[in-house]
């Protein structure tokens, strides 16, 4: 079955992970040794192999060229710190804990190392609550490097497991993953509906950041969010992932419509239906602090959408940005303390860009030099249920202006804050400190010294510092931050139409500024893309039809109205709706 039949069935399904370790940030982990090289911390993240097949001088390795020596930098999980003898068991018996918030233990996994064939084979598995022993499993004779148990405990705040026997002599006991995500799957009776918006940039088109969200509709299956077991996790911040699907060869493929955070749980008493709403990822840089990028020369916009994003905590594998941004350079570059959300913002301003979170849940910038994808989907009168034309004022212009702006720093060395810090013996502080100016080449000084800096990251308004005390007794430090003055002019392009002008009288149009544009020929460059873009007033064309995930946003794809005239748009904006049913209104610009 395809999506464009005619009838067709189509299946929607939302998973929602209670418990993670992206969710799980108050994991803790003990054990009863480790050996030289060992990573608890790694037992309750991916991925769920080791990254070497690991010699070892146990007696269990061979010179057969597909071992390699192990180093901090290779994920292990926990290695024991004793060996077992030579029937595998142990004298003194290994074990591993791990503490965490109360929350039910629908399933474990215990995961040992693949590479080496090495697993545990006898053990003991104790579920707690609050230290008191609520379960407790044994398994004998496990054969696999794999094991997933069903223990279904509520308000649960550690497990722990004791490993007798392993299935290797004298080894050490190998743990790569002892953890499991609290999660359910919600089809078919159990989901009312959902709906899921994304959106590529606002209606008016502008160039900004965009956050899409999702509401959700599922059963109270024996009260269980608000009298079972998932009421301790009615969180914010919980994930989401809505998907659609159609049956292939007798089995439904599903597709992802994205990854959401909860921001509101609405748990009625009198209804079986619990609604949570959600948002994207980028909905949290509203309310987490940018440090600010510090002054300096000739540094492309990719340098600074990464050292925004990866400052905010994203690894490489969780954002795109488009190359095209390494070829704008800012002569000086800065950024001023604020929100990621507003220093992405900025990005967006001078670069024409569009920031938005993909289906993949990764952090997307693009920019106006991006060739869109093409889409092999089309939208034409046999599977629509409405189309709408609209062309509004923010479409249209013949008069466009940009502001750039000259940035100089002078030979004037100020101090832009000054406060006192008092330490115990042997303390260490961190402190933020906002300063009173902005300044080039910040520098923090101490008046005591036996107090010291052991970190220091500024922006060109801010800073974050590390104060140590090297002494046993308590101390007192002035700190004054000084730098050089900087000096800011705005300057401003404008690119006119002439020949609209004189038909249809100046209609102006004024960017949103950004310190970031420098040149006067980015400036210009700017003026002119947005004219040739506006001075058309094409406006966009929002389509109401039967739906197919396929089509994304960004991507290019045919309009065909009840006419038969057809268009080519990029597609801004999608909501799906399903109650049963696949419904999507999508909105294309020209």
């Amino acid at each position: 079955m395809e999506y464009s039949d005619n009838p067709r069935s189509v299946y929607g399904k939302v998973e929602i992970i209670y418990a993670d370790e992206e969710l799980s940030r108050d994991i803790t982990v003990q054990v009863s040794g480790n050996s030289e090289i060992s990573h608890t911390n790694e037992v309750y993240k991916l991925p769920d192999e080791p990254t070497v097949k690991a010699c070892t001088m146990d007696g269990n390795s061979t010179m057969d060229g597909t071992y390699q020596m192990i180093t901090d930098e290779c994920v292990v999980g926990w290695w024991g710190g004793s060996l077992a003898d030579s029937n595998g068991r142990f004298a003194v018996e290994p074990y591993i804990e791990m503490s965490f918030a109360l929350r039910p233990i629908i399933y474990w996994r215990i995961v040992g190392d693949s590479k080496l064939n090495q697993y545990p084979e006898d053990f003991t598995l104790q579920y707690k609550r609050d230290g008191v022993i609520v379960k407790t499993e044994s398994i004998v004779g496990n054969t696999e490097t794999e094991i997933i148990v069903e223990p279904k405990v509520a308000d649960i705040t550690s497990v722990r497991m004791t490993i007798s026997k392993w299935n290797v002599p004298n080894a050490c006991v190998k743990i790569l993953r002892f953890f499991e995500r609290v999660y359910e799957s919600y089809e078919g009776s159990d989901l009312l509906s959902f709906e899921v918006s994304e959106e590529l940039c606002s209606e008016e088109g502008n160039y900004s950041i965009n956050s899409d969200a999702m509401s959700v509709s599922i059963y109270n299956e024996e009260r269980k969010f608000d009298k079972g077991y998932l009421r301790a996790l009615m969180l914010l911040d919980r994930k989401l992932m809505p998907y659609v699907g159609i049956e292939r060869n007798g089995k439904i493929e599903y597709v992802s419509l994205g990854t959401f955070y909860s921001d509101e749980w609405d748990i009625p008493q009198d209804s079986q239906w619990v609604k949570c709403s959600a948002t994207d990822r980028l909905m949290r840089f509203q309310i987490k602090t940018y440090i600010g990028f510090p002054l300096l020369y000739n540094v492309s916009l990719y340098e600074i959408a990464e050292d925004i994003l990866r400052k905010a905590g994203l690894t490489s594998a969780e954002y795109v940005i488009s190359p095209k941004l390494k070829d704008i350079v800012v002569d000086t570059a800065l950024l001023p303390k604020t929100t990621v959300w507003d220093a992405l913002q900025e990005i967006a301003y001078a670069g024409l860009c569009r920031v938005f979170v993909d289906r993949q849940n990764r952090v997307v910038i693009t920019c106006e030099e991006d060739v869109p994808e093409e889409s092999r989907k089309s939208i034409n009168p046999s599977n629509t249920f409405s189309y709408k034309s609209n062309v509004t004022l923010t479409d249209f212009s013949n008069c466009v202006s940009v502001e750039y702006f000259e940035i100089t720093e002078t030979d004037d060395l100020i101090d832009v804050a000054e406060l006192e810090i008092r330490l115990d013996g042997k303390q260490s502080l961190t402190v933020s400190v906002d300063y009173t100016s902005e300044v080039a080449y910040p520098y923090a000084t101490l008046d005591n010294p036996v107090v010291r800096i052991t970190s220091f990251e500024s922006g060109v308004n801010s800073c974050v510092c590390v104060v140590e005390n090297t002494s046993d007794l308590a101390q007192s430090t002035i700190m004054t931050v000084s730098g050089n003055a900087i000096e800011i002019n705005s300057r401003t392009v404008t690119a006119r139409d002439e020949d609209s002008i004189r038909e249809y009288g100046v209609v102006e149009y004024t960017h949103t500024s950004s310190e970031l544009v420098q040149s006067y020929e980015q400036a210009q460059y700017m003026a002119n893309r947005l004219l040739d873009k506006m001075k058309a007033g094409e406006g966009t064309i929002t389509t109401v039809w039967r739906g197919d995930p396929e089509l994304e946003i960004g991507f290019v794809y045919d309009c065909t109205d009840r006419f038969g005239d057809k268009d080519r748009l990029v597609c801004e904006a999608n909501k799906f709706t399903y109650d049963g049913r696949l419904r999507q209104e999508s909105r294309g610009k020209k």
